[in-house]
């Protein structure tokens, strides 16, 4: 998959242009197009990004994913990571003592969903005309569950630690899976499950290297509403909402949101579509 995506990114900008990113957030991204830190909308990230979505036609990709088993390669990664996201959500439910599929069945494959793939590639330093150390703007995501995959050990991940409000860095390993919990998540446990606020910095003036990333992106099925779960941990618990949570979950209406609807909400921060 680094080897499809780095062969993906190096492709000429008009070829990329040709599968731009759309409202049902499927296609490219050019660098300097997107925002994911919402609290400060001047500043946009320095990445680009291919998004996939999940069961998308082989003629919605650029000709590159057509070619020698590209596509059958794509399908099979989103699937054993969906196959993965389901193993950890089983065990979440397990531990709060509802029924084991609990969240299963709020993340069915065949069901209309927004689950993605995300290509991710950060230039280098030295081939940027800005001196900002941000790549990608700190951020939650929107879904479930986040797996993220990096290459080659190039650090610049930092994880926020929303009790002592210091930023921690995430030293990468080869063959390891960073596993971030989600938006949705914190809903379902009224924030007994935080999600996780990120980033993404240059790591240091002596590794001003180019990064790859892959994130699959776990989402519910956009009907499901996003209510408390049924555990006996739920009762007479307070959802209190610390700075990020009022920040980007629904705080301004009582209306339980679907997961389609946040993350339209998020999107919409994120892109002026």
């Amino acid at each position: 998959m680094f080897e499809l995506s780095k062969r993906y990114f190096h492709l000429p900008l008009e070829e990329k242009l040709k599968h731009q990113i759309q409202e049902k957030n499927h296609g490219y991204v050019r660098a300097g197009q997107e925002n994911l830190d919402s609290t400060d909308q001047k500043s946009m990230d320095l990445k680009e990004a291919f998004n996939i979505s999940r069961l998308t036609n082989e003629e919605d990709l650029p000709a590159l994913f057509q070619e020698n088993g590209n596509f059958r390669l794509v399908n099979q990664f989103q699937f054993d990571c969906y196959s993965l996201c389901m193993k950890l959500l089983k065990y979440l439910a397990i531990g709060f003592e509802i029924d084991e599929d609990y969240f299963l069945s709020r993340h069915k494959w065949d069901e209309d969903s927004s689950d993605i793939i995300r290509l991710l590639y950060y230039p280098s330093s030295s081939s940027l005309t800005t001196e900002k150390s941000i790549r990608a703007g700190a951020h939650s995501d929107y879904g479930s569950i986040t797996l993220l995959f990096q290459h080659e050990e190039k650090g610049g991940l930092q994880v926020f630690d929303r009790v002592t409000k210091q930023w921690c860095d995430v030293k990468p390993y080869n063959e390891m899976i960073v596993v971030n919990t989600a938006d949705a998540l914190e809903y379902w446990t009224k924030g007994f499950v935080k999600s996780t606020v990120h980033r993404v910095i240059m790591p240091d003036q002596l590794s001003p290297d180019e990064r790859y990333s892959i994130a699959y992106f776990c989402q519910p099925s956009n009907t499901v509403l996003l209510e408390p779960i049924p555990s006996k941990y739920m009762i007479n618990r307070v959802f209190e909402k610390d700075e990020h949570a009022k920040h980007v979950l629904n705080h301004e209406s009582d209306k339980i949101l679907t997961a389609g609807e946040h993350l339209r909400l998020r999107l919409n921060k994120t892109y002026a579509y």
